[in-house]
């Protein structure tokens, strides 16, 4: 079955990343801010705040960091990532604030920072009490005894992309920034980038994460997908892309529609998975031969499973065949 709230999952998959936090918060968050924490001690704590009911849609984040020197000795990032505008944000992050600041034993301070990554422009410099919407005079009556905060906005649409130094946070964001506008020469620049991650070593992780996050919030053509391969990327990136596509049309993610975007064709479920495998094959060891052909399409569909899954790990093509007829 396809996974709900593709975007928070794909937000959280990655920013559960202590070295890609970092990289993001040190780039978005004021200087003031930044130049007063000590980032080597960044660690994710445990969002107790978010109701069990809601657990599974919400991408909110908390992190701590300690301070560098004097008080307070340590703060905490309350991280909220949103897709569309939503009218109740700030009361969403009241109720997080307030269980926040209820658990803790030492009070500390508590940032909050807003990712938006939505068509509609996000308006910017609100505050808890902006939204109750007061005339100026019940402002000044009431504002002793209410709650203000504001918080930091990201809004991916209007950043500066230089601060983006990391190649994985480019490529992250570029990702994020093409759903709102799936068109192939934006997603041809976002697989441009996973090309150049890939050189870098411990980057498959996150390239998998954005190829699964791509097939199942965009809605491109089997033609336009199979056009995306065309341009020279590396066999790994083209190897990669094939053998994510065919987990999740494995793991039935994308409600069989996998085969048709990456091979432009949609000829059931046998033939497809056939299709995905010697593509994959082909393109980490090169033209494949009449009884390899042969002993793929005779396969059972678990063995074509995990002959998939040894393609990135193999050294010859024997190797992915072994120990399995």
């Amino acid at each position: 079955m396809p996974v709900h709230h593709p975007h928070d999952h794909f937000v959280r998959e990655f920013l559960s990343e202590p070295a890609h936090a970092r990289a993001f918060l040190r780039a978005v968050l004021p200087a003031p801010l930044i130049e007063a924490l000590d980032w080597s001690g960044l660690r994710s704590e445990a969002a107790t705040f978010i109701d069990e009911n809601l657990r599974q849609q919400s991408s909110d984040l908390l992190f701590s960091v300690p301070g560098l020197t004097g008080e307070p000795q340590q703060i905490y990032l309350l991280f909220e990532h949103k897709s569309a505008l939503d009218p109740r944000l700030a009361q969403q992050l009241l109720g997080y604030l307030a269980r926040i600041y209820a658990a803790q034993s030492q009070p500390a301070p508590v940032v909050s920072l807003v990712f938006y990554h939505g068509d509609a422009p996000h308006p910017a410099g609100r505050r808890f009490l902006d939204e109750l919407s007061l005339p100026p005079h019940s402002q000044t009556l009431y504002q002793p005894y209410i709650p203000d905060f504001g918080y930091v906005l990201f809004d991916l649409a209007r950043a500066t992309p230089h601060l983006w130094q990391s190649l994985a946070l480019r490529l992250f964001l570029a990702a994020l920034d093409s759903a709102r506008d799936p068109d192939p020469a934006r997603l041809a620049g976002v697989l441009r980038l996973a090309d150049q991650l890939l050189r870098e070593s411990s980057s498959t992780r996150i390239v998998h994460a954005v190829l699964v996050y791509l097939f199942q919030v965009t809605d491109l053509q089997p033609a336009q997908w199979q056009a995306l391969l065309n341009p020279p990327f590396s066999p790994d990136l083209e190897a990669t892309m094939i053998s994510t596509a065919q987990q999740l049309f494995e793991q039935g993610k994308l409600e069989g529609r996998v085969e048709g975007r990456v091979e432009g064709r949609v000829e059931g479920r046998t033939e497809g998975e056939t299709l995905f495998l010697e593509r994959l094959l082909q393109a980490r060891f090169g033209p494949l031969s009449t009884a390899d052909r042969q002993r793929i399409m005779m396969a059972s569909p678990e063995t074509r499973l995990s002959w998939g899954e040894r393609v990135l790990t193999a050294v010859t093509l024997a190797d992915v065949f072994a120990e399995t007829h």
